[in-house]
């Protein structure tokens, strides 16, 4: 009996040294619906899915959006921005503190905002570009094979004699 206490003491005292520490995040993580930072806010990840982002106040951490946009309004970003199919546009003085990203669509800014890092645009041709060339591929082949598998409309001509 001791030694099942025993064991269970061990168990439950290595589950608690192993088990996260829980504290408030900041993260704000979204599907369908538009993520908002108001001016007085803080946050610190935002990751946005099928939707859009609008900051106004003070962002921690980076800024994620897939197929919807980035919108800072006079905001500070201290991490990266990464857009994929979707604008960014930086209003007023935005800042961001890493790299921004953009994906097949337009980075628009205003002449006071700031990038600290690196400035990478795909326009949405680079991105469309291996589609266009695996149709036409595919166009080209399936031509062939209907050019060989029909007859010509008109027969040649007999031999002159």
């Amino acid at each position: 009996m001791t030694r099942r206490l025993l064991y269970l003491c061990f168990v439950l005292l290595l589950a608690a040294a192993i088990a996260p520490r829980a504290h408030a995040s900041a993260d704000r993580v979204s599907f369908f619906h538009d993520i908002a930072v108001s001016e007085p806010d803080q946050a610190d990840d935002l990751v946005c899915f099928f939707c859009s982002v609008r900051a106004e106040g003070k962002v921690h951490g980076d800024v994620v959006s897939f197929f919807g946009g980035v919108r800072l309004e006079n905001s500070d970003v201290s991490g990266d921005v990464v857009s994929f199919l979707g604008p960014v546009r930086m209003e007023g003085q935005s800042s961001i503190g890493g790299d921004c990203v953009v994906f097949g669509f337009p980075l628009n800014r205003s002449e006071d905002a700031t990038i600290r890092g690196d400035t990478v645009q795909f326009p949405l041709v680079i991105l469309l570009l291996p589609v266009i060339i695996l149709v036409l591929v595919l166009y080209g082949v399936v031509a062939l094979a209907r050019r060989r598998k029909y007859a010509y409309p008109i027969p040649p001509p007999p031999p002159m004699r």
